[in-house]
């Protein structure tokens, strides 16, 4: 999975950065003086990564510079940088924004509406929602990540299956002949927000009509909406397919039980099948099964978008929307799948996936039928309590209903 930023940037600095934004001259919107207009972008992704997109894109827009940089540490470094430049008045020109500090950057006005730009045609409304705000746009992202059950075909034919099931009655059945055979059915790095529940939750509400905004305005709860869901997935635990000694497994030590054949399928995605292909098994990948009343869904969400500044316009302002089309065009997408192993969701190009993904990606990921818990605020401390709490569930020290009242305590106190 990609993983963005976890630094929830406080609302005190934001309004610090708006400030200080405020107090910027115009000249930031001024061409150079030899006739080439630089752009700044502050990115997610290293330099080596995004050069061959930065260099097509100067070659053919010779008049445009990028003033490309990105954080010196890890991922988790980004939203603190960006907020330090942001109040030091040296807004990028082009940045991203993460789920936790996507409301923030909005109310504090430093991303620009993007609802009507013409680069955003194309792309997949599923991927504008997450970004959306009063009904206004404020980021564009063409590419998504994508969590499924990889699955090792040979183990799952010696227990009489050719792929897995995608009602939970189903699953658990599968998971009970894979145990009669002596196979481990299903592991999931359990340290983080659960990678199969969040997915049945998606084509839940999908199937349903209902969704999370309800418990988070405060018009019904995690326990009376929750609780009949988080049951359900508890069979996963209570009938075998998912062994109690999970906790504690991580996410590498879960790939090498699948990869040396000890393990028949777990929740993972495009960032391991470089490994896998190492590996020698025949794998696959699949939905995640449904809830009953709900529909089978995969885990997933878009990239973090691309942000232009509120503060720029004139020279800056147009060099930077054609940076972004760029990045949402046939061409860019292609670059952006060879550099930086995304999955295009948008119109104007379809991935030419692993082929161990296709059907998903064409049945699932170009069809928006994908879903992550999209925390409106405090994302990073939900994300940690309802972790802890499923590792409770898993290992039978908490009820579903328990940890429901866990997470209504937890999201009331914020």
């Amino acid at each position: 999975m990609r993983n963005f930023a976890r630094v929830l940037a406080t609302s005190a600095a934001l309004a610090l950065a708006a400030a200080s934004l405020a107090a910027c001259g115009a000249d930031a919107n001024n061409g150079g003086s030899d006739g080439q207009t630089t752009i700044s972008y502050f990115s997610w992704n290293n330099e080596a990564s995004m050069k061959e997109i930065i260099d097509t894109f100067e070659a053919e827009n010779p008049d445009i510079n990028i003033d490309f940089s990105a954080p010196t540490g890890t991922a988790n470094d980004y939203a603190q940088t960006l907020m330090t430049r942001i109040s030091g008045n040296q807004t990028p020109d082009v940045f991203h924004m993460s789920v936790e500090t996507r409301n923030e950057i909005i109310e504090a006005g430093l991303a620009r509406d993007v609802t009507d730009a013409r680069f955003m045609e194309g792309i997949d409304p599923t991927a504008s929602e997450m970004y959306t705000k009063g009904g206004k746009v404020y980021g564009m992202a063409p590419t998504a990540w994508a969590g499924v059950i990889v699955y090792n075909k040979d183990l799952l034919k010696q227990a009489g299956y050719d792929s897995v099931p995608k009602d939970l009655d189903g699953f658990i059945q599968l998971g009970k002949d894979l145990l009669d055979e002596g196979i481990t059915p299903y592991m999931e790095d359990t340290s983080v927000t659960s990678g199969s529940f969040n997915p049945m939750l998606g084509g839940y509400y999908a199937a349903s009509g209902k969704t999370d905004q309800t418990i988070f305005e405060g018009k019904t709860t995690f326990e009376s909406d929750w609780t009949p869901l988080i049951e359900q997935w508890q069979r996963l635990v209570t009938e075998g397919v998912l062994p109690p000694s999970t906790v504690g497994v991580g996410a590498d030590q879960i790939k090498q039980s699948f990869m040396t054949g000890d393990l028949a399928m777990f929740r993972s995605g495009p960032w391991d099948f470089a490994d896998l292909g190492t590996s020698g098994v025949d794998y696959g990948t699949a939905p995640f099964p449904a809830f009953e009343g709900g529909e089978p869904f995969i885990g997933g969400g878009p990239d973090s978008p691309y942000v232009l500044s509120s503060k720029i316009g004139g020279d800056k302002l147009a060099a930077a929307e054609k940076f972004l089309a760029f990045l949402n065009s046939d061409e860019g997408l292609t670059l952006a799948e060879k550099s930086l192993n995304q999955i295009s969701t948008s119109a104007k190009h379809d991935s030419n996936v692993a082929p161990q993904l296709e059907d998903v990606y064409q049945d699932y990921v170009k069809r928006g039928k994908y879903y992550w818990i999209n925390w409106p605020a405090s994302g990073n401390v939900m994300g940690s309590e309802i972790a802890a709490q499923f590792q409770l569930l898993i290992q039978g020290q908490a009820t579903p209903a328990d940890v429901a009242k866990a997470l209504d305590a937890k999201w009331s106190a914020q």
